[in-house]
């Protein structure tokens, strides 16, 4: 199990689609021709005796029918044909099986044992299962989109697993969004087989994923999940959002993918022991996966902020105070510099409030200064991205010409360039300080993302979501140091 390698699950030559359907709308529909759609490297055989051809792909009867080896077969038919279609993989010799099915462990004993007999089959032809219960895996590489949602990923370096197919395949379009950027995924499902420590174990090893997503409802009690977890962390990042935290959800936990869910102190206490880095929301997870891909683990806690207001200074302060983080006081020689370039009734502390200085070079200035700090470990900032378009509203009051003189005004032009320099000296200042820098951009105006191919923002709405994140990051350092 230790030297499991699944390179054929993940970059097949080719897919048997077993249940493959010309029906618009059904499962082995959707799926074939989300596979199709995403412009898979290798060859596709729809399996279904009813038809001669698919979506205008030669249709076989049987597995047995293909002409050549098969690395991966999907089967989408009821949960009953199961049984005998793995018998004909295994005579095929075919690797791997992906159980889409439903209607297994997950709805009590009749289903579990029926999981149990094609897990027993599938071993006894040293084939492996993913799921059954799963919505499919996504390969970068190989442009496998053998999933159910029609979700075109943004490629990226990471790497999930998850219980939950709704859920895992959700992070993938959200990521889009976010430009969090992905290389593999599965859905584990039921895990009657394969289960999380295997996905876990393999994406530790793939060079192409440098942070590794999490979702768990449960594992077993003889999982391997601990050990396998700690030696991983120790090399990547491990972020874990755990579901059926509560009695309620341990229910639906079994209910939906046959977990148990177990208790909620022991699992946070397994997380800690192993590194593994703990989430509270699905938004917390994107925001770590975010951060964690793109973003330096700083050394220590001790955090610079710069704002130009006041009120979020404060704000941002609190938030690192009640996080462990430490806001230091800044030195004199610092101040010095400071007040070559702000206004004399700057805050002459940290957070640095600039007072409502606008333009972009005092803020660049005062960006570096800190950066070069080297009592600080990271550094949350605002403003570096603001782009307020004034407007005149119906109702206006002001003469003719001054509307004419705000349609007129248009700050894109300027602000793209003041971008771009910001952009490229916190990508400087990053990699010459190996600190990260954290951005807050307040307006949603504010969150342009042309840029993802040359440059990944670590920017978030809201100074709290930062705060979280760079908690996680510091105690992740703590747990690497304590490891080393």
């Amino acid at each position: 199990m230790n030297d499991l390698d699944l390179d054929k699950l993940f970059n097949p030559k080719n897919i048997a689609m077993i249940g493959a359907s010309a029906t618009l709308g059904k499962w082995g529909s959707i799926i074939l021709f989300n596979i199709l759609n995403g412009g898979f490297d290798g060859t596709v055989y729809p399996v279904n005796p009813n038809e001669r051809s698919i979506m205008e792909l030669p249709c076989y009867p049987t597995v047995g029918d293909i002409p050549e080896p098969v690395d991966l077969a999907m089967i989408t038919t009821p949960a009953q044909t199961v049984p005998s279609l793995i018998d004909e993989c295994g005579a095929k010799g075919i690797p791997f099986v992906i159980v889409v099915t439903s209607n297994f462990s997950e709805t009590g004993s009749k289903g579990a044992k029926l999981e149990c007999e094609i897990v027993e089959k599938a071993r006894s032809y040293g084939m492996r299962i993913v799921g059954p219960n799963t919505m499919g895996i996504f390969c970068a590489k190989s442009e496998l989109h053998a999933l159910m949602p029609p979700i075109i990923p943004l490629h990226g370096p990471v790497s999930m697993f998850s219980q939950s197919g709704n859920l895992g395949t959700q992070m993938l379009a959200w990521g889009e969004s976010e430009g969090v950027g992905f290389e593999k995924f599965v859905c584990s499902g039921n895990e009657g087989d394969l289960t999380c420590e295997d996905y876990l174990r393999y994406f530790a090893k793939d060079e192409a994923t440098r942070v590794i997503l999490a979702y768990l409802e449960g594992v077993d009690n003889d999982s391997e999940l601990l050990p396998v977890a700690r030696e991983v962390s120790k090399k990547k990042p491990i972020i874990v959002f755990k579901g059926g935290r509560t009695d309620a959800g341990s229910k639906a936990a079994a209910s939906h993918s046959g977990a148990m869910a177990g208790s909620t102190h022991i699992y946070k206490a397994v997380f800690r022991q192993t590194g593994m880095i703990e989430v509270s929301s699905s938004q917390g997870l994107m925001d770590c996966a975010k951060a964690f891909s793109y973003l330096p683990i700083p050394q220590g806690n001790r955090v610079a902020i710069l704002t130009r207001g006041g009120g979020w200074g404060v704000i941002t302060t609190d938030a690192c105070e009640e996080n462990g983080l430490v806001v230091p006081p800044l030195p004199d020689d610092l101040i010095k510099k400071l007040n070559k370039i702000l206004p004399e009734y700057w805050s002459h502390g940290n957070p640095v409030d600039m007072v409502a200085v606008i333009s972009r070079e005092p803020y660049l200035k005062c960006l570096e200064i800190l950066a070069d700090w080297e009592d600080i470990d990271a550094i949350i900032t605002f403003g570096g991205r603001e782009n307020i378009t004034l407007k005149s509203p119906k109702k206006s009051k002001l003469p003719d010409e001054f509307k004419a003189a705000l349609s007129a005004f248009n700050p894109q032009k300027e602000n793209a360039q003041g971008q771009d320099k910001s952009i490229k000296l916190i990508m400087e200042l990053i990699e010459r300080t190996g600190k990260p820098i954290i951005e807050l951009a307040l307006f949603s105006s504010d969150l342009d993302r042309n840029s993802f191919e040359n440059y990944h923002p670590v920017c978030f709405p809201i100074p709290e979501r930062a705060v979280q994140v760079l908690r996680l990051m510091v105690e992740y350092r703590r747990f690497l140091n304590s490891s080393a």
